[in-house]
């Protein structure tokens, strides 16, 4: 290991650790994709409010976002060493513009234009690049909408398709900043085995088919240019359905309730994907379901999500991830939200097609790894399991919330030639913060 690197790694640790202990401990859903979680709706609602407002005589504009940044330390079992940063689009430095105006007494006019103010992020950094992912401001929502109270709502544009997020989770928008089923934190980091850092990285064991790319889940979860109907809400249930590029189409069902003392939340969706998106090299068929649930006297909590894709020219490849924990009052500040996650995807690894997502080859072990035969090999099957805790504290009075957490990726990988090398663990450590504004 490098002597400079776990120097700064201490440092950073030390300082993690000095703010969680100045800090007491005792935060509200990042939109993964548009729709994530109604939490986070719920909290831009609250939000608005208070927000810079302005227009014309007719057009409101609002004007919203968050600003999140954190230290992340990482031990990939040939290094260690910590980066600053932010996470990637949905759940980094976002910017939104959004108004409407009424047309009568049932129908409204509106707009979206949201952006993704890139900076370093976890999504892009590696072992060799603590600056990974800086870049010019880009769009992420463009798109105008007809609303109806009784029959609905038409969205033409840049947007999140149906099935975009329909994962749901209750915790927190602070809880779902440090956790969530995307592999936000660490997916651009190299799979090490026997000393050698390999072309693949953890983002290629955990590809999805129907976008291209390597998030672990929410597999529909990018923009497209589209049309997007949802239905209004009925006895707590929407309807979703969109079409576009060229092309896909999917439909989606959400729910929220509460009963028992218990509020509630549901998603499922389906999609059929023909474009080639980002990655995408295959036409491929994706189902997800989910679940989450709150329980408003102890604050328990918990979620689920489950997804399978099938692809034209390639494995069937499945997705579990699971959250649970408490959300407790231990101090003024506001609410802490202790929480563990479990994770597990199978035969998502991009290799199968002989290629990897942003480096177009197969599993590469280096030119030093020829005499074991690992050279240039494609996998015949992969598994991917990661785990995690952490603590996130609210802050009410600065719509702020403050998290510490550790992850955990491990890889079991068979190549066609038999072989199954072992593979370190990635280990990742963060102390970061979100401000909502």
């Amino acid at each position: 290991m490098d002597g400079g690197s776990n120097k700064k790694l201490g440092l950073a640790l030390a300082i993690l650790a000095t703010g969680a202990l100045a800090a007491p401990m005792s935060a509200n859903a990042a939109d993964l994709g548009g729709n994530c979680c109604a939490d986070l709706e719920e909290r831009i609602a609250e939000l608005e409010a208070t927000t810079a407002r302005k227009g014309n005589r007719k057009v409101s504009l609002t004007i919203s976002g968050w600003v999140t940044e954190q230290i992340m330390g990482w031990d990939d079992g040939l290094d260690t060493d910590a980066y600053v940063g932010t996470s990637l689009n949905d759940l980094g430095n976002r910017l939104h513009f959004d108004g409407s105006a009424k047309i009568d007494n049932d129908l409204s006019a509106g707009y979206s234009l949201r952006f993704d103010v890139n900076g370093a992020n976890g999504f892009v950094q590696d072992a060799n690049n603590d600056n990974g992912g800086e870049g010019p401001v880009s769009v992420l929502n463009s798109y105008w909408y007809i609303k109806s109270e009784r029959l609905g709502k038409v969205s033409l544009g840049r947007q999140s398709h149906a099935t975009d997020d329909v994962w749901v989770d209750l915790s927190g928008a602070g809880s779902i900043f440090a956790a969530n089923l995307v592999i936000f934190d660490g997916q651009n980091f190299n799979l090490v085995s026997n000393g050698v850092r390999t072309t693949a990285t953890w983002g290629d064991i955990a590809t999805c088919a129907t976008t291209g790319v390597g998030i672990f889940g929410d597999c529909g979860g990018d923009r497209t240019n589209s049309v997007r109907y949802d239905t209004p809400t009925i006895a707590g249930f929407v309807a979703s359905a969109s079409w576009g590029e060229d092309d896909f189409y999917d439909v989606a069902l959400r729910h929220n309730g509460e009963f028992g003392g218990f509020k509630t939340a549901f998603g499922a969706g389906y999609q059929a994907n023909r474009d080639n998106r980002i990655g995408v090299v295959n036409d491929a068929e994706l189902f997800q379901v989910n679940a989450a649930f709150l329980h408003t006297a102890t604050g328990i909590f918990g979620s689920v999500h489950w997804g399978r894709e099938t692809q034209d020219n390639g494995p069937d490849t499945q997705q579990l991830y699971l959250k649970a924990g408490v959300r407790t009052s231990l101090n003024a500040l506001g609410s802490t939200v202790f929480y563990g996650e479990y994770g597990q995807d199978d035969d998502m690894f991009n290799g199968f097609n002989g290629g990897n997502v942003f480096r177009d080859a197969p599993l590469d072990f280096g030119v030093g790894a020829r005499n074991v035969g690992f050279f240039g090999a494609l996998a015949t099957d992969s598994e991917m399991t990661r785990w995690g805790v952490g603590v996130v504290q609210e802050i009410d009075a600065a719509s702020m919330a403050v998290w510490l957490k550790y992850k955990n990726y491990s890889a079991d990988i068979t190549l066609q030639n038999g072989a199954s090398p072992d593979f370190e663990d990635l280990h990742i450590f963060a102390l970061g913060g979100a401000v909502f504004f």
